[in-house]
């Protein structure tokens, strides 16, 4: 049995991941958190504070895990530290990393979506960060690295949905951006698409997003709709403009069922 640790099990996405991994019987889920517990597996939950950095050396050698998938959150230095530290953990003895990033990786360049082959160019630290520890880890790790680009990620009781209902409830002003494109992922389908990829032993990178590309304003008023609220307050912000998104040329190496578009998005949120 496949031994398989989480760095950031307490998370949107790290906790759909949990619930479909213990789907499987070959795996073996164990998982860590800083400031919330994890109720799915509490007895194969481990406390992980980036700021200690013998601590995520102290899980591995206890563990042995054979694959990691990393979800953390937190200061950006300490992440890449620990995440150079696990990568070379696994050189040495043997294991594959997925580690999540993010669009942010192109937030330099808004005037065209993106693919899994173009350059990364960020302007932010978090995109930068990002870009370093994709470059980090693939270093160490070579094939043994996959990197799993993200969207906007929804989830039925996320927090971007929690502030959305509560902005919506109470009246207040939901700001969209009407020259901006994008698109989106659910955490439960990102989950799926994780498993698939292990279970297919599929390397690389991954842009793990809708076929299609959505305008933000459009995308925003559909699923307002779709929830029931006729009346909300809806703001235009036109300062922000262009494709803040990832394109796959990947997809193909998915079954159907886990090829979805925005509108599957927003009634997949509403049902």
């Amino acid at each position: 049995m496949n031994k398989i640790l989480i760095l950031g099990g307490s998370g949107l996405i790290g906790t759909a991941i949990i619930n479909e991994l213990t789907k499987y019987n070959q795996f073996d889920v164990y998982s860590t958190y800083f400031q919330n517990p994890i109720t799915l597996n509490q007895e194969k939950s481990f406390k992980l504070d980036i700021q200690d950095e013998d601590n995520i050396s102290s899980i591995l050698d206890n563990l042995k895990p054979k694959i990691i998938i990393s979800c953390l959150r937190g200061s950006f230095n300490k992440q890449l530290t620990l995440h150079v530290k696990t990568a070379e953990y696994l050189r040495e003895n043997g294991g594959s990393l997925y580690f999540f990033s993010t669009t942010n990786i192109f937030d330099n360049d808004l005037s065209k979506p993106h693919y899994e082959d173009d350059l990364p160019s960020s302007n932010t630290d978090y995109g930068q960060y990002k870009i370093e520890c994709e470059k980090k880890i693939s270093e160490i790790l070579h094939d043994n690295a996959c990197i799993l680009r993200i969207p906007q990620v929804f989830g039925k009781s996320s927090p971007r949905m929690s502030e959305l209902l509560n902005s919506l409830h109470n009246n207040k002003d939901i700001i969209v951006y009407p020259k901006l494109y994008h698109n989106t992922n659910t955490n439960d389908m990102i989950a799926k698409q994780l498993c698939y990829i292990i279970n297919n032993k599929l390397k690389g990178i991954f842009h793990l997003v809708s076929d299609d590309i959505v305008n933000h304003k459009d995308f925003y008023k559909n699923l307002i709709a779709g929830l029931g609220f006729i009346n909300a307050r809806i703001k235009e912000n036109f300062e922000e403009e262009g494709y803040f998104a990832l394109l796959s040329k990947r997809t193909n190496e998915f079954p159907e069922k886990l090829r979805f578009t925005n509108k599957s998005v927003i009634n997949y949120l509403i049902n």
